[in-house]
């Protein structure tokens, strides 16, 4: 299932990256624990876990640190891996 495309990301150091949605009109089926797949613009994939969500303002999610800034581009989509 389509949860979002990213828009933007940063790193919090010693706790992992966080994705931020352009729009996220799915996320409400995402909870922390939720596998998810990036599927990157180069259409490669990543898959990782959601260890947290922001749902004060703009829905952000944190995945872990093992995955780098660079690994998620702009444009990549988010998808509900369960």
């Amino acid at each position: 299932m389509f949860l979002f495309k990213v828009e933007g990301t940063f790193i919090i150091p010693q706790r992992g990256l966080v994705l931020f949605p352009g729009a996220c009109d799915k996320i409400e089926f995402a909870k922390p624990g939720s596998k998810i797949k990036l599927l990157r613009p180069d259409q490669s994939t990543i898959e990782t876990t959601i260890m947290a969500i922001e749902f004060g303002g703009n829905h952000a999610i944190l995945i872990g640190k093992e995955i780098k800034k660079e690994d998620v581009p702009a444009g990549t989509e988010v998808l509900l891996n369960e």
